[in-house]
């Protein structure tokens, strides 16, 4: 017996989404390509309703429609064993510049929607969301950027991935793992970035942020007794903090993995060093913490 096949209707009633939003998240977001009756009327699978229904929980959840959608191609290309690739250069970084240089927001709305469509989470962050970022850091070197244009742009980068981090789940019960930045450090996109492809590596992870105390770390781990440690390390002077802060975790709480990772990573820490890869590093460590 063929699988079963819905009308658009007939999958609005099965998800609770009306027909129009079912057709903009196919459309917009690639969530779901149904195939077509010889009267050309979509008809939807036993796997398409899974994933639209999917699709709602998240969004009725509060996750905005653009990082369910990653999440729920992410969740079919691991179920796969695939990796999706059909979007993998994203937009022009340019439009990312104009909407800095415009603070556009619309623009600027567009291209994070079209760089994080049709892609996995890990396969968008590293392939066009933490280049793009790179190549507005040049042009803000150029002067073609300002300093409030970049930060308009950080700014919205971060409410997504703050978004993905909430959308990958608590993890209640796995191996929880603290990350943040030493005291005097600012630059927390990577922090975060890799915070987000932790969780979704399935670890516990309790994100500080930025510029966190030496004894607010030391009260952290005391207070939480957590499997691991990962302090990012984005800028060169962002070094020496970073080394002393290690010192003292390694020595306070010998117990806890502590690893760095970052581009201001100094010889000093070297040996805890993780891959320069967000993604890379994620794997890294849930790989050594879920093995134990």
């Amino acid at each position: 017996m063929g699988q079963a096949r819905y009308t658009v209707k007939q999958v609005a009633d099965l998800t609770g989404v009306a027909p129009a939003t079912l057709r903009a998240w196919e459309r917009r977001y690639a969530v779901v390509e149904p195939q077509r009756s010889s009267s050309r009327y979509r008809l939807y699978d036993d796997t398409d309703v899974r994933r639209l229904s999917r699709m709602a929980q998240l969004v009725r959840g509060g996750s905005p429609a653009s990082l369910a959608a990653t999440q729920v191609r992410g969740e079919a290309a691991e179920q796969e064993g695939t990796v999706e690739v059909r979007s993998a250069d994203g937009p022009p970084v340019g439009d990312l510049i104009l909407a800095a240089q415009r603070y556009d927001q619309s623009l600027l709305t567009g291209v994070l929607d079209r760089a994080m469509a049709g892609t996995s989470f890990e396969h968008a962050l590293e392939e066009w969301l933490m280049p793009a970022l790179t190549e507005l850091g040049r042009a803000w070197e150029r002067g073609e950027v300002d300093v409030a244009s970049e930060h308009f742009v950080s700014a919205a980068v971060h409410r997504r991935l703050s978004a993905a981090f909430d959308a990958a789940g608590l993890n209640e019960g796995a191996p929880v793992v603290l990350v943040g930045l030493p005291p005097g450090a600012l630059h927390q996109l990577g922090a975060l970035a890799f915070s987000v492809c932790l969780r979704r590596q399935g670890i516990d992870v309790r994100f500080l942020g930025a510029d966190v105390p030496l004894e607010s770390w030391d009260h952290s781990v005391r207070t939480l007794r957590p499997a691991g440690v990962v302090v990012s390390v984005p800028m060169p002077q962002d070094a020496s903090p970073a080394a002393e802060l290690v010192a003292l975790l390694t020595a306070t709480h010998p117990a806890v993995r502590v690893w760095v990772g970052g581009h201001g990573t100094s010889s000093r820490t070297e040996e805890l060093a993780l891959p320069p890869s967000a993604v890379e590093a994620a794997r890294t460590v849930s790989r050594d913490l879920l093995r134990r």
